[in-house]
């Protein structure tokens, strides 16, 4: 038995409407997890924000240690906290 390896060449109209395809899949599919996420209970969904309290309006002014922050920065860069 022989074994004929066939080159199959891609039109530029095939090679278009699969990437075509290709986003819309991509697309719809990102429009259904926004649509399961507004069909949850407020009341069952996990707050963050429920042990921290809202910061008041306008901020108050603190004046930061430039030396301080830089090294904050630093080490949470390093550390993939920031």
């Amino acid at each position: 038995m022989t074994t004929e390896k066939k080159d199959k060449q891609i039109s530029r109209k095939d090679f278009l409407k699969g990437v075509g395809t290709s986003i819309a899949g991509v697309t719809l599919m990102g429009g259904v997890g926004s649509l399961l996420t507004a069909c949850t209970d407020k009341a069952a969904a996990p707050s963050t924000s429920a042990t921290a309290e809202k910061p008041q309006w306008p901020f108050t002014y603190a004046k930061l240690d430039a030396e301080k922050a830089g090294q904050k920065a630093y080490d949470a860069y390093k550390t993939g906290a920031g």
